[in-house]
């Protein structure tokens, strides 16, 4: 008995390792000798047309099905071998499978179908021979995405037209409520963004933050997709739901670049957020001292404050940044300013070389204030 359980699992082990190397005749022998056609691999649970389509071998798999291995087998993670030869791009394969039958809808455990994952992947002539097959463009994962959504996310030019001309849903939302276009437009992608706008993606569509495409790409400091989007009718003053604009979002993560375009297009310097804050004091929070200086350039409100009361040199002085401390400073900021709380920018300060700053411009000022105040008294008494 030992032997014969030694002997089949070697045997199942050897036809595991010819399909997945697409050995038509090596496989045929194990067959012939005793091998279980569907035999499950103890680890993922993929049988031999598993591996055999995963690999796009087409022989492999039509030995296999002809001996009557099971189309509808599943690994453990639910891919089906049609699953697993589209995400391949295994065309002829994927061909084979459909001709015998195979589920052109079944899904993954997460939901992937053939036509998703192909999309995923970019084998546009696998998409198309799904298409022509009748996949449904519209099904979606787990996640709320579409083949649409999937491929433009990666990037997928050829598949997103080929798709489009088939009639998928341009406005199909993924699992944040993205649609292709902010998705795209958040990875900066200006090839997929000119694509979209040019088939007439919506603009201000919005995902589950309130975000439109602009606000997405000023965040990540995508400069020349803020400008594509612009050029083509983006509200420059759209807001996500937390308030922020694009200005502010980008100048909170120091995007200078960005923050220059969206200025020179005409944008309000002092919009602020729900918070109050406005784009420099957001940009002093983070220590960004070139977007600060920017900023100032272009005549920002120096002492503008957030709701709490923060001026852009308490907050910079609050988180330490001591070379955008210097640089407010050197601009002619309140050291007196105080926020809500009662505290000015030494009180709130964070560290010795930032305190040591303020100290100095401390002394600065009075020394200032005595010598106009006896120059006032001198004036007035002679």
């Amino acid at each position: 008995m030992a032997t014969h359980a030694m002997d089949e699992g070697a045997l199942v082990g050897a036809l595991w390792e010819a399909a997945k190397a697409g050995n038509t005749a090596e496989t045929r022998r194990l067959l012939d000798d005793g091998a279980q056609v569907d035999w499950e691999n103890a680890d993922g649970g993929a049988t031999a047309l598993l591996w055999a389509a995963q690999g796009g071998h087409t022989d492999t798999v039509q030995l296999l099905l002809d001996r009557g291995a099971d189309l509808e087998a599943r690994n453990n993670d639910g891919y089906t071998a049609l699953v697993l030869a589209a995400f391949g791009g295994h065309k002829d394969t994927v061909e084979l499978l459909l001709d015998r039958g195979a589920d052109l809808e079944a899904k993954a455990r997460d939901g992937y179908t053939a036509l998703a994952l192909a999309a995923f992947g970019g084998h546009k002539d696998t998409v198309e021979l799904l298409l022509d097959r009748g996949a449904d463009l519209e099904a979606k994962d787990e996640y709320g995405n579409t083949a649409l959504v999937r491929a433009s996310s990666e990037g997928h030019t050829d598949i997103v037209e080929l798709l489009l001309d088939r009639g998928a849903d341009l406005e199909a939302k993924g699992p944040c409520f993205e649609t292709s276009l902010v998705w795209a437009a958040s990875e900066g992608d200006t090839v997929m963004v000119q694509l979209l706008v040019d088939r007439g993606a919506d603009l201000e569509a919005k995902d589950e933050d309130g975000d439109s495409a602009l606000v997405r790409a000023a965040s990540r400091g995508h400069q020349d997709t803020v400008e594509l989007l612009l050029d083509r009718g983006a509200d420059l003053e759209a807001k996500g739901s937390d308030g922020d604009s694009a200005l502010v979002r980008a100048a909170s993560r120091g995007h200078k670049a960005t923050v220059e375009l969206l200025l020179d297009r005409g944008v309000d310097l002092e919009a602020k957020g729900p918070d109050g804050d406005s784009a420099l004091v957001r940009a002093a929070s983070r220590g960004h001292q070139d977007t600060v200086e920017l900023l100032l350039d272009r005549g920002a409100d120096l002492e503008a404050k957030g709701s709490d009361g923060d001026s852009a040199l308490v907050r910079a002085a609050s988180r330490g940044h001591q070379d955008t401390v210097e640089l407010l400073l050197d601009r002619g900021a309140d050291l007196e300013a105080k926020n809500t709380t009662g505290k000015n920018a030494l009180a709130l300060c964070t560290n010795a070389v930032c305190a040591e700053v303020l100290h100095n411009a401390e002394r600065i000022q009075r020394w200032h204030r005595r010598r106009l105040w006896t120059l006032w008294v001198y004036a007035n008494t002679c």
